[in-house]
């Protein structure tokens, strides 16, 4: 499921950045996403009742995962995107190479997760390590529902 933030989290930001100029958007962006990172770290807090110690050892744990899974989707979304403008360009091989390359781009997020599941449960304990997929759950949730009323006010 965590693989839906990013996109998500851009989705909300290009909403909300829409309207201005090209200029402004990135600051926007930039402003929107810290904005996001404030409200998860103040939920992922709450929901896992985490204590000052656990925060402090969480947290840098969790960015890592997301910095590196953020590059994993960053680099699937290249490729895709590639492939997608190109498709009627590429000979059957090299489809072939981008359909394995996206089969192969899961599999390193699911190697991810199992990896970084072990790194969690050395600084939580199971509870609150499933506390965190739930609340990774809730909260992509909660952005949509963002997302949906922020349409409707448009």
């Amino acid at each position: 499921m965590k693989k839906y933030f990013t996109p998500i989290a851009f989705i909300l930001a290009a909403l909300f950045a829409g309207g201005l100029s090209l200029s402004c958007s990135k600051k926007v962006d930039e402003d929107r996403s810290e904005q996001i990172k404030v409200q998860k770290i103040a939920f992922f807090t709450e929901k896992l009742n985490l204590t000052p110690e656990e925060a402090q050892i969480f947290w840098p744990v969790y960015n890592e995962y997301w910095q590196r899974k953020n590059k994993i989707i960053e680099e699937r979304r290249s490729a895709m995107q590639f492939c997608a403008e190109n498709i009627e360009k590429l000979s059957e091989e090299e489809i072939e190479r981008y359909a394995d390359m996206y089969i192969n781009f899961h599999k390193q997020e699911s190697d991810l997760l199992i990896e970084f599941n072990e790194k969690f449960k050395e600084v939580l304990p199971a509870s609150k390590v499933m506390k965190l997929y739930l609340a990774d759950y809730e909260f992509k949730t909660y952005l949509l529902k963002q997302i949906r009323n922020s349409s409707k006010e448009e």
